[in-house]
C-alpha cells in the first residue's frame, strides 16, 4: 500500500469532528482492515508462525515504512483502548508470507506496543464508510444554498468550477480538463482512477486545498451530471462557445 492512500485515523475523526473509536467502529461494522504503520523500525513478540503457534516468545524485527493490518481479536482491544483515552497500546498485527518456489505460504501473528495517535492508519477507499465532512457547504451564496444537492457542497471546489466554466466554456469535459489551469495557490487538483462499488475502475476527480486532512473527492459521472445544473444556473452569463 502507498502512503498516499493512508489516512491517520486520528486526522480523520478530527476532520469529522467524530471520536477515534467511532471511526474504528464504523470501520469494522463495514468489514474494512484496520492498519499500523510502522513509521520507524520496531521489535514485535511473534505469537504466531506458519500454521503453529509460537511456544516460545521470540523478538521480531519490523522494519520502517512497512503497513500491517490488524488481527480482528486486536480491532476489538483497539476500540477499548481508543475508547480509554490511552495514548498506547499492545495489539496485533498480520504479516503474510509466501515462497513462490515452493508454493508455501502463510502468515505471522506479532504482538507490539505502538503509539496509537502516531501509527494507526485507513485506507483512503474506505473514507466513503465514513459520514460526510461536517458543514463543508458553508460559504456557499444564498442562490447556491437555495439548491443545495445541484452543486458541489465544497465551497473552494464549487469556486474552481464557476471560475473554471466562466474562463473554459460550458462543456463538462472542457471544465475537467481545465480545473488545473484555474487553482488557486495551494489548491491541487488530481485525476485518479479508482474501484467503483462494482469493482470497476473509474475515473476520480480529487480537490485538495492546503489545510485538508483529505481531498474532496467527485466520481467523473457525478462531475458530469451537477455540470448540467451549473449550465443552467449560468446560462444568462457570457461565456465562451459550448462547443470548445
Amino acid at each position: 500500500m502507498k502512503d498516499t492512500e493512508l489516512h491517520n485515523l486520528f486526522k480523520v475523526a478530527e476532520s469529522r469532528e467524530i471520536k477515534p473509536e467511532k471511526i474504528a467502529e464504523f470501520l469494522i461494522s463495514n468489514g474494512c482492515q484496520i492498519y499500523i504503520h510502522f513509521i520507524k523500525q520496531m521489535s514485535g513478540e511473534m505469537v504466531f508462525e506458519g500454521f503453529k503457534k509460537v511456544e516460545e516468545p521470540t523478538s521480531y524485527r519490523i522494519k520502517s515504512g512497512k503497513v500491517y493490518p490488524l488481527t480482528h481479536d486486536s480491532r476489538i482491544d483497539l476500540v477499548s483502548a481508543l475508547s480509554e483515552k490511552k495514548d498506547n497500546a499492545e495489539l496485533k498485527v498480520l504479516i503474510n508470507w509466501e515462497e513462490s518456489e515452493n508454493e508455501n505460504h502463510g502468515h505471522f501473528i506479532i504482538k507490539v506496543k505502538v503509539n496509537l495517535m502516531a501509527n494507526l492508519v485507513i485506507d483512503y477507499e474506505d473514507l466513503r464508510f465514513l459520514p460526510p465532512l461536517p458543514n463543508i457547504d458553508r460559504g456557499l451564496s444564498d442562490s447556491d444554498k437555495a439548491s443545495p444537492a445541484k452543486f458541489f457542497s465544497d465551497k473552494f471546489f464549487h469556486q474552481l468550477v464557476l471560475r473554471t466554466i466562466k474562463k473554459e466554456g460550458k462543456n463538462w469535459n472542457t471544465v475537467k480538463r481545465n480545473l488545473r489551469r484555474h487553482t488557486l495557490e495551494g489548491e491541487q487538483i488530481t485525476i485518479a482512477e479508482v474501484s467503483n462499488f462494482e469493482g470497476e475502475m473509474r475515473n476520480q476527480i480529487q480537490f485538495k486545498k492546503e489545510g485538508y486532512i483529505e481531498p474532496y473527492k467527485v466520481m467523473e459521472s457525478t462531475f458530469q451530471k451537477k455540470l448540467t445544473a451549473y449550465r443552467k444556473h449560468l446560462n444568462k452569463l457570457p461565456l465562451p462557445s459550448k462547443n470548445r
